[in-house]
């Protein structure tokens, strides 16, 4: 009889050598498929995948498993490297994968699953092991629904009672199908149906095409399926193909030293499981929740997962290492996949890489004495999120405020504010605002309905007669009176909230811009001084006091930076008035030594002028140097300020610093030309031109 491999098996179109992902060198810590050989067995059944013997894992001198005491031995004997209470992780792939392992072993013990069953759960929920061992045990229920869920079966008690020679079906044998049907039954019954499905194989039309196609001859979907698979049989034996897999050789079965068997009970020949398992490694990261997917539903209708139709055991990695020993590439891709779905959540056990895609570094926290790490490579990130040092921010915000200004949240942003849904329910298009705000036309007609509509109320737009809901284009009366569908309040809730909050996202950017403008310039001024201070016989410790005023100042553009951040999230209570007084205090102080610094734009002091004022420098970078740290200390502390989850809704602008005026976030200068970032009248950072009145007023 011929095999054929349906819908499950794929043959493989390419070679290993093709493979266009990263293996890496050495990975034969942890499971090893070339220690998973037929021969010794003592306490893992390759044919079954479970403990002869009762035991939960394997024996290293015979199955390439995890022995406990030896990677206690190994734990003990490795010397770690800390670094300010970081384990420095240099070799990932080796020291990680032991990791892996060791989870895997714990939970293992713990839910009493086998090995690879406990890391098909720990994959599921994202390698969370605590919250997958407070869920598999929150009722006594919990453990058979969730093995049910995840598609974890048990082995039956009464395989143990099966000799080795007892011969299992293979449910991917399709061979005995024409079996079924004899010659009498064919040309009495479905000799139509036969011809029918000929016809359309030998044009080259798929099973489901041709399933399709049954439907018009009221032919059954079962009938249809296996006619097919009889017609392809029979080309198959007429051609010189030879059955070399065991299943072939035997109608279709095999025993337990020939093949493996789930839990689940459908079993496949080595032959058929190896051709299926590359086929799976060979699609990628689907390997790590292969199912079995074996037809279990006998109902004449279309077979969907959803329906239950299809067995969802789970297939172990024991499986898959088995399989793959014979392709070493495969095998090393395969163990890759499963490192990496590891090293993904690895923060759940307290393990991060250092942020540069130029550094290997992991590291793993143990009594750390800070939440900062500073990398060789010289990166420095906050541990808790991964980012950059953002204190005073929380890490909660800091990662909202980078997903605020991700391009992805700004596209949604500006959906939401320009376009929207047409209210005809026959068209339901998505229509964009082509006119400005300032403009305030709410007329809008659909270009694919030419359904006229008003943009505020999203009802019809009437402008006279007996329903007439509009007295012109700018006013809606539905609106103004607050006769609005309750869909259409909410949407307005949300689009006014998004506007709010978007507005004031773009107006801390901006001081934040501004901050980064100040850096800029002071870097330039630093080079330039340094330029200059050797040329004059390079005595650096004479001008020392301007090189810490330029760089406390550029710890403070950057503390400022930050603070904006905080602004943004700021809750509207009696501490926000002490957090914009303090604000504004720093600005006054960082202002001031900037001018000292620098005073225009056109105008550089030499390094003369500098050392006449050194005193007066000196004493005012003191005193930005200790505000700022005093700062910090209060905002970490939520002495002066208040940070929330995000934007208050109560806030919807800035006061000015010099007339004490509520401005829109829009508005970045105040009518009394006060700019908000620096706090002065015609400030010649933020505008340039008012050089000229500089100029006239001293």
């Amino acid at each position: 009889m011929i095999k054929l491999f349906v819908d499950e098996f794929h043959p493989l179109s390419q070679e290993a050598d093709d493979l266009n992902y990263d293996e890496p060198q050495n990975m034969n810590d942890g499971w090893d498929g070339n220690e998973m050989e037929e021969g010794g067995n003592d306490g893992w059944s390759d044919n079954d995948m479970s403990p002869k013997d009762g035991k939960e894992g394997w024996d290293d001198d015979d199955d390439g498993g995890w022995d406990d005491e030896q990677m206690a031995t190994e734990t003990v004997d490795t010397k770690e490297e800390i670094l300010n209470g970081y384990v420095v992780i240099r070799d990932a792939c080796v020291q990680l994968e032991k990791e892996m392992q060791k989870v895997i072993s714990e939970v293992s013990g713990v839910l009493f699953v086998e090995m690879g069953q406990a890391e098909i759960a720990l994959r599921e929920y994202k390698w969370a092991k605590q919250s997958l061992e407070t869920t598999w045990f929150a009722t006594d229920d919990s453990p058979l629904e969730m093995r049910t869920r995840l598609g974890l079966s048990r082995k039956p008690d009464e395989w143990e009672e099966q000799a080795d020679t007892t011969r299992i079906p293979c449910c991917s044998y399709i061979g005995s199908a024409k079996e079924k049907v004899s010659k009498r039954e064919m040309k009495a019954v479905q000799k139509e149906l036969y011809s029918f499905v000929s016809t359309l194989l030998k044009a080259g039309h798929t099973q489901a095409a041709i399933i399709s196609k049954s439907r018009d001859k009221k032919f059954k979907t079962r009938d249809v399926i296996e006619m097919t698979q009889i017609v392809t049989s029979e080309a198959l034996a007429s051609s010189s193909i030879s059955a070399t897999s065991v299943c072939e050789q035997n109608n279709g079965t095999f025993t337990l030293s020939e093949g493996v068997r789930p839990n689940c009970g459908h079993g496949r020949c080595d032959n058929c499981w190896k051709a299926h398992i590359e086929a799976l490694v060979l699609s990628g990261r689907d390997a790590l929740t292969a199912k079995c997917n074996h037809l279990i539903c006998e109902k004449n209708h279309q077979h969907k997962y959803i329906l239950g139709c299809f067995c969802v055991e789970r297939i172990p990695r024991e499986i898959f290492e088995k399989y793959l020993t014979s392709n070493q590439k495969l095998l090393q891709k395969y163990k890759r996949m499963c490192l990496d779905s590891f090293l993904e959540n690895a923060i759940n056990f307290n393990i991060r890489p250092c942020p540069s895609k130029r550094c290997d570094l992991w590291y793993k926290k143990k009594a750390p004495k800070s939440e900062i790490i500073s990398c060789e490579c010289l990166q420095k990130m906050c541990f808790n999120c991964g980012l950059p040092p953002h204190q005073p921010i929380p890490c909660a915000n800091a990662l909202d405020w980078r997903r605020r200004c991700s391009a992805d949240v700004q596209t949604e942003i500006w959906r939401v504010m320009n376009t929207a849904v047409c209210p005809n329910p026959n068209c339901r298009v998505i229509i964009k605002r082509e006119i400005d705000d300032k403009d305030r036309c709410l007329h809008m007609i659909c270009s694919q309905c030419k359904y006229h509509w008003c943009w505020a109320c999203r009802e019809e737009f009437r402008p006279g007669g007996k329903n007439k809901n509009h007295d012109n284009f700018y006013h809606c009366k539905l609106y103004d009176e607050g006769k609005l569908r309750p869909e259409v309040k909410r949407m307005n809730q949300k689009l006014e909230q998004v506007r709010r909050e978007a507005a004031k996202l773009k107006f801390c950017e901006h001081l934040r811009s501004c901050c980064d403008k100040d850096i800029e310039s002071l870097e330039k001024l630093q080079k330039t001084l340094e330029e200059e201070v050797t040329k004059n016989g390079g005595d650096v410790g004479r001008y020392k006091f301007i090189f810490d005023a330029i760089s406390k100042l550029l710890m403070a553009n950057e503390d400022k930076k930050r603070l904006y951040i905080v602004a943004f999230y700021a809750a509207m209570d009696n501490k926000k008035h002490l957090f914009e007084f303090q604000l504004r205090d720093m600005a006054e102080k960082t202002t001031k030594l900037l001018n000292m610094l620098q005073p225009n734009q056109k105008e550089k002091k030499s390094l003369d002028d500098f050392a006449n004022e050194s005193k007066s420098l000196n004493h005012t970078t003191k005193l930005v140097s200790a505000f700022l740290q005093k700062l910090r200390k209060d905002v970490q502390e939520g002495e002066c300020v208040t940070i929330l989850d995000k934007p208050d809704d109560k806030s919807n602008g800035w006061f000015c610093m010099s007339c004490k005026k509520m401005n829109p976030f829009e508005k970045f200068i105040c009518e009394c030309t006060a700019c908000q970032v620096h706090g002065e009248k015609r400030c010649l950072r933020c505008n340039p031109e008012n050089h000229v009145h500089y100029l006239e007023d001293h």
